[in-house]
């Protein structure tokens, strides 16, 4: 794709997501019928998210998800935007597709959000946020719901994209930045 080539032929620049959402079932199968330990097995949902209408739910047609819009007028640019937007909805980005998708690097535990991670609950404990979200993953229990999620960039050319990518230290190959 060209550098000033647009990667969708939507108008306006938009940010819409994806999520899979892994509910504990208590039986002892995964969402794909394989046996695992006995009480750990789970069922997935997979789909479009719209994290500001329903953060626990997500739906098989894109139209019934909203996409984040790039506001007219805005002094970031698209490629600021995108980066900003990423972060605040991911809390932080693992890796990208080399085209348009970009990957969270947390799980989300029910009733939480992927940026409780990066909370900062006491100022003498900034990692607390951390710990607690891990402890509720640790302790599965029937019922306990987990979430991760990625955003696909529609509308934005190839260089915002690349510069979204760079602002979060990412480059080509969806490797880190070192």
């Amino acid at each position: 794709m060209a550098s000033d080539q647009v990667a969708s032929d939507q108008a306006t620049p938009a940010l819409y997501w994806t999520a899979t959402i892994i509910t504990l079932d208590g039986s002892d199968t995964t969402a794909y019928g394989e046996p695992c330990e006995a009480g750990k097995g789970y069922v997935e949902r997979s789909g479009w998210w719209s994290p500001d209408r329903s953060y626990w739910q997500v739906h098989d047609d894109r139209d019934h998800a909203a996409p984040d819009l790039y506001p007219d007028g805005d002094p970031r640019s698209p490629g600021r935007w995108l980066a900003d937007q990423l972060l605040a909805r991911l809390s932080a980005v693992e890796s990208y597709d080399d085209d348009r998708t970009f990957y969270g690097a947390y799980e989300a535990v029910h009733p939480g959000r992927l940026t409780d991670l990066v909370a900062d609950p006491t100022p003498d404990n900034p990692g607390a946020a951390n710990a607690l979200a891990f402890i509720r993953q640790r302790i599965g229990r029937k019922g306990q719901r987990s979430l991760t999620a990625a955003g696909h960039a529609h509308g934005f050319t190839t260089d915002q994209i690349l510069q979204a990518a760079r602002l979060l230290g990412l480059r080509p190959g969806a490797t880190p930045l070192a």
